[in-house]
């Protein structure tokens, strides 16, 4: 019996045997599965943060284990595939972990990602027994801070100057840690003021730069308080901020530091529209208030004819904004300190109140104080019309003797203190009722527009509205024809009413030589037009020759020559004398070049400026 027992196991592992031998032959090595990987996200992902939507889920990871080890799970990231310097982002018990934007933002900027730049991170999780191999993903960061101003603080407190309006009067200074000189992405940067209180409804720029710093001049911070309403001479308090803007692809993104305030002291910089002298040294005026010499103010100059004597201890004077008031005079050291070139007929009286004195020969002088250029000029008295321009001009199609071009551009001559006025031919036909006053002839950069004259403040004829053409140039909705127009910049109105036509004729001739465009022939006379009431005024170009007027073309016997108006009685610029040529033609004895000469025959004064 056991050698048949024996027999049976025998042939039993020689039969497995066989099949053993037939299953290797067939036998395939596969590699050990990991118990411990993450399954999401991929390795090599992208992921772009951006602040639109700080609670939504920026980074979810999944895990799986085979190994049946359990949480807690702690993630793992750095910015090197070492670990080395590793920064724990959470734990989970489950096999899952999310961040917000916000927070995977954050995280990222506190290992040192700057903002916008693609950056490689690496991120394992790891159990007490196990870790898993990391995966790496490409990050883009936004800024999570706002600029913190360094300086100054709330104690700031300044008092503006007009005598040094270009110093600086404040400078502020700010850090912004989510971005510095290695950042890639520009940021701008601007200061805003605003009325302390207001939360910045309504704000004022004291300019922008992409460093961490801007200086502000006094008359920069002047202008801004002056704007948010504080008042002149007394302290106003004013909130300023950092704003900082960049460019996103969601488009421009801003952050704000907080608040500090400020307390500031405007000066004022508005022009009254007259200065009054007063003094003995004006004896027209004398110290005191019942005839005070006034100056009246075109442009950003103040101009006017005064008698001044240089009598001692009689010869001083001072200037004032405001009549009546003797707080509001302007001595001589207030000019000297602003920087003033002042007439050297005029010093300081060292009276006392320092006041003006003049040393000069007694007598009537045209004294002008140009307050853009700082100078304050005495010359010869001006006869007839003061205006900031010798003449406004016209161009465009609402005024068809001009047409939009400089070939026949229509001059409003000066025709008095500050008034531009004269006959103009206007046009209300659709699309052809626009044109524009210009300061200088041929610069179209010098153009004034409706909305010039509106911000101007001046009351504008209801013949005239916005043309809305572009650039809002004047439109004349009223009847086509001749119009007398007048634009009175001191009492800032334009006006149109019927043509002045009371001139004898319809304009004078000049011919001779010193009239270079005309010489002495009647091929091309120089034409001086009627502007009306009287006043012959227009463009001539003159030389250091002879000429005289006609009242009649190709008529030699209609001149008027420089005795014949003496006669009548005129008062003629000095810039012309009696020829004594055997006609005693006009003799221009000035500076050759173009002026606007008038011939007023009603005031009788020949004039030219």
């Amino acid at each position: 019996m056991m050698k048949y027992l024996n027999k049976i196991i025998i042939l039993l592992a020689i039969t497995f045997g066989f099949i053993s031998c037939d299953k290797n032959e067939n036998f395939e090595i596969l590699p050990a599965q990991e118990s411990f990987q993450i399954v999401a996200p991929s390795s090599g992902s992208v992921l772009v943060l951006n602040d639109e939507n700080p609670a939504n889920i920026a980074l979810f990871l999944s895990w799986e284990t085979l190994s049946g080890a359990s949480g807690p799970y702690t993630v793992e990231m750095d910015l090197e595939d070492t670990f080395s310097s590793s920064i724990t982002l959470g734990s989970s018990d489950e096999k899952s972990f999310s961040l917000t934007v916000e927070e995977f933002n954050q995280f990222l900027l506190d290992a040192g990602i700057k903002v916008f730049a693609e950056m490689p991170i690496y991120i394992r999780v790891s159990s007490s027994t196990e870790t898993t191999e990391y995966i790496s993903l490409v990050v883009t960061t936004f800024p999570s801070s706002n600029p913190i101003i360094t300086s100054p603080d709330s104690t700031f407190e300044v008092i503006l100057s007009d005598i040094t309006p270009d110093d600086t009067a404040i400078t502020t200074e700010w850090t912004d840690a989510d971005f510095d000189e290695s950042s890639t992405v520009s940021v701008t940067y601007e200061i805003e003021v605003a009325e302390a209180g207001t939360s910045f409804a309504s704000t004022q720029s004291l300019g922008t730069t992409e460093d961490y710093s801007l200086e502000t001049t006094h008359s920069a911070l002047n202008e801004a308080a002056l704007a948010l309403g504080i008042t002149v001479g007394e302290v106003g308090e004013l909130d300023l901020r950092v704003k900082a803007s960049f460019e996103t692809a969601a488009g421009t993104s801003e952050r704000f530091s907080e608040l500090i305030t400020i307390s500031v002291t405007p000066y004022e910089t508005a022009l009254p529209e007259t200065l009054y002298i007063v003094g003995a040294g004006a004896p027209d005026a004398g110290w005191g208030w019942t005839s005070p010499v006034e100056l009246t103010l075109l442009g950003t100059t103040y101009s006017g004819n005064v008698n001044l004597q240089s009598t001692a201890d009689a010869n001083n004077f001072r200037f004032f904004t405001e009549f009546e008031n003797w707080d509001s005079g302007q001595n001589y050291p207030y000019y000297e300190v602003r920087g003033y070139t002042i007439d050297t007929n005029l010093v300081n009286a060292e009276d006392g109140d320092n006041n003006f004195a003049f040393i000069g020969t007694d007598g009537e002088y045209f004294l002008s104080i140009d307050t853009e250029n700082k100078v304050i000029t005495l010359g010869p008295p001006m006869v007839g019309p003061n205006c900031e321009f010798d003449q406004l001009w016209l161009v465009g199609a609402g005024v068809p003797d001009a047409g939009w071009g400089w070939d026949s551009p229509v001059q409003l001559p000066c025709t008095g203190t500050g008034i531009y006025a004269g006959n103009v031919n206007l046009q209300s036909t659709a699309d052809a009722n626009n044109f524009r006053f210009f300061t200088v002839e041929n610069d179209w950069g010098s153009g004034q527009n409706y909305p010039y004259y509106v911000a101007e403040g001046y009351t504008i004829d209801a013949n005239f509205e916005d043309a809305a053409d572009g650039d809002n140039n004047f439109a004349f909705i009223g009847t086509t024809g001749n119009y007398y127009l007048s634009v009175d910049t001191i009492n800032k109105v334009i006006t149109l009413g019927p043509p002045q036509t009371s001139c004898e004729f319809d304009q004078l001739y000049l011919v001779g030589a010193g009239v270079p465009d005309a010489g002495w022939g009647w091929d091309s006379p120089v034409q001086l037009p009627c502007t009306g009431a009287g006043v012959y005024s227009g463009s001539v170009n003159l030389t250091n020759d002879a000429f005289r007027f006609f009242t009649v073309e190709n008529d030699w016997g209609s001149g008027q020559n420089y005795p014949y108006y003496i006669a009548e009685g005129y008062t003629i610029d000095a810039s012309f004398e009696d020829a004594a040529d055997g006609d005693n033609n006009f003799k221009f004895i000035g500076t050759p070049g173009t002026y606007t000469l008038t011939l007023d025959t009603v005031n009788k004064v020949i004039t030219l400026e």
